[in-house]
Formats: C-alpha cells, sequence, structure tokens
C-alpha cells in the first residue's frame, strides 16, 4: 500500500508540474505583447555606417505609437538619435537626413506599408498599431523611391519578396507576378500560417483575407498569423481604393488580387493515394531515373528534408520513416 501511496503521489507530482508548465507556455504565448522594429542604411554608401543596424523586439505599452517604438527601440539597443522640430527622427547613429543629399533622410514602413499618416498617427489606443506588427527605419536618397515609395505610381501588383511561414508548411509555388488562380500551398495539418507580401510600391497597402475577399473588412495584416485548413484560399489584396495611401492625391490606382489554395498533403506520399508506404519509393525512383515528372504538390510530398531539391535523400528518407514505423 505504501508503494501504490508513492506511485499516486509521484503521479499527481508529475501531473501538476505538466500542467504548470503548459499553463505558463500559454500565458508566455499570450503575452507576446511585441513589435520588431529594424533600422538600417541600404542606399547611402557614403554614411557613417550601411547595412542593418539592428533588429529588435521591443514591448508594446497601451500609450505607444509608431513614433514612439521606434524611439525607444533605438534608445534601448544604445544608439543616439536626433528628433526634428516636425517630431520625427532626422538622425541616428551619425547619419542624418540630407547627408546624402536634398533627397535624403529617414522613412518607416509598417508591415511593408510606408503610411499615409504621420508615424504619431498610428497608436496601439486606435489600432494602428498592434502586437506583431513589423517596422522598419530606412534611409532614403531619393524622396523615397530607391527603398519603395513611389509617389505618383500607380502599380499595385505584388513583389516577388514573398514567403510563407509556419510549422506545418510543406511546400509553396506562388506566381506573385499574376493575379490568376495559380498559386497552391501544401499543410501536413492544419495550421496557423504568417504570410508576408511586399507590394512594388509600398505606398499602398497589402490585406490578406480568407476564403472570401471583403476589402470592406480590414483583414489580416502583413506578419499576422491566418488560420488555415485543407481546402482554404487565402486572398491577397494591393490598394484597394477605398484604403488610405500616400499616393491617393494623384490619382486612384486599380487594385490587385490574388489568391492560391491550401491542399494538406502526407509528407512522402509521392504518388498522392493519401498513404506514404513503399510505392511512393519506387515512383520516387522511377522519378530520379527520368522515366516520369513530378507535379507541385508530389514535389512538395517527396522534399523530405524541405530543401527545394528533390534527390536520393529523400528517398532514402521515406524508407528510413517506413522502417521506424514498420
Amino acid at each position: 500500500m505504501k508503494k501504490d501511496a508513492k506511485k499516486l503521489t509521484s503521479l499527481i507530482l508529475s501531473l501538476t508540474l505538466l500542467l504548470s508548465a503548459l499553463c505558463t507556455a500559454n500565458v508566455a504565448a499570450q503575452t507576446d505583447n511585441t513589435v520588431t522594429v529594424t533600422v538600417q542604411n541600404l542606399t547611402f554608401d557614403g554614411a557613417p555606417w550601411t547595412g542593418e543596424l539592428f533588429s529588435a523586439k521591443v514591448g508594446l505599452q497601451e500609450n505607444d505609437s509608431l513614433e514612439s517604438v521606434i524611439e525607444r527601440a533605438v534608445s534601448e539597443n544604445n544608439y543616439a538619435f536626433t528628433v526634428s522640430n516636425f517630431g520625427y527622427i532626422s538622425s541616428v547613429n551619425g547619419l542624418a537626413e540630407f547627408a546624402a543629399n536634398g533627397s535624403g533622410g529617414w522613412m518607416a514602413s509598417l508591415n511593408d506599408w510606408f503610411t499615409a499618416d504621420g508615424t504619431s498617427a498610428y497608436t496601439v489606443a486606435n489600432g494602428g498599431l498592434q502586437a506583431g506588427d513589423e517596422i522598419v527605419l530606412q534611409y532614403t536618397c531619393a524622396w523615397g523611391s530607391d527603398v519603395g515609395s513611389l509617389y505618383g505610381d500607380f502599380n499595385t501588383a505584388l513583389s516577388t519578396d514573398f514567403a510563407v511561414e509556419g510549422s506545418a508548411v510543406a511546400g509553396f509555388a506562388f506566381n506573385a507576378a499574376s493575379t490568376a488562380d495559380e498559386g497552391a500551398l501544401y499543410i501536413t495539418a492544419p495550421d496557423t500560417l504568417t504570410v508576408h507580401a511586399a507590394p512594388v510600391n509600398k505606398n499602398y497597402q497589402t490585406r490578406f483575407y480568407l476564403n472570401e475577399y471583403t476589402p470592406e473588412a480590414e483583414g489580416y495584416r502583413g506578419g499576422k498569423n491566418i488560420p488555415v485548413k485543407d481546402g482554404d484560399t487565402v486572398y491577397i489584396g494591393v490598394g484597394n481604393p477605398a484604403w488610405p495611401s500616400m499616393n491617393s492625391w494623384s490619382g486612384i490606382a486599380d487594385e490587385s488580387v490574388y489568391r492560391f489554395k491550401v491542399e494538406q498533403i502526407v509528407m512522402g506520399d509521392v504518388n498522392r493515394d493519401g498513404k506514404c508506404n513503399v510505392d511512393d519509393v519506387t515512383e520516387l525512383q522511377r522519378y530520379l531515373a527520368e522515366f516520369i515528372t513530378l507535379d507541385s504538390a508530389q514535389t512538395a510530398a517527396a522534399d523530405m528534408d524541405g530543401n527545394g531539391i528533390i534527390t536520393i535523400s529523400d528517398a532514402t528518407a521515406i524508407q528510413c520513416a517506413l522502417a521506424e514505423f514498420a
């Protein structure tokens, strides 16, 4: 009886510790109230410094604005800065506005968008600044045109700077140069994805929508999590006329709308019959011997090491996985 009591006590203690750890992890996930601030100079070679000065997470405070978090990020990383009479940063670590020429200075983007108003206008209180936002303060030598801020340009296309992150992303194929429904994203299980899509002209906003394109709603912001499952469609809108833009003063642009499908796959299921077995190894060997070709879904399922290249190592990985579960 004493031994049983000790076992029961030990089990209860283990469960208590496990639940405590899970609760702690859950609280940590819920309280990740930060934004990422990056400061860079990629345009002025003759500056005191070039490249990326720093990239850091900054905790959000309830009275914060886009302006205040940038200033706090620079200060917390021990770099000197000055603020102009108009309230914006005019110098960082010795690199000042007009140092390059009369068109030089600092510009801030919010989730790859050069905001329509000043940085003080986007606050936590009004929802303009939110946890997870990505802020880049960058130096321009040409009133912004050298960093993607194109005044009077009505191009609302997406650039090729496109990425999808998620624990279950197995492969991705999407043509950012076309608004046709040509893309597919392959997942191994329902997941929460983060999509990064920058427009050619960053004066226009990019927003994301799930299963229905409703531009009158805010949708998902760039860099935010989108919950997806098999069969979902993700829409990407750029430059809707109702959305704010610095370019609206010079005319109305025609928005661009992209979309891609979400398809669930089984890793190693090269022949796409819903399971991974020795037939898939044979199918992959036939591909490597150039007897057959693979479509994009088959390629994603075959890419066991996730390096984007199908080799004999992927066939070996499938065999190892089959041996492990045999």
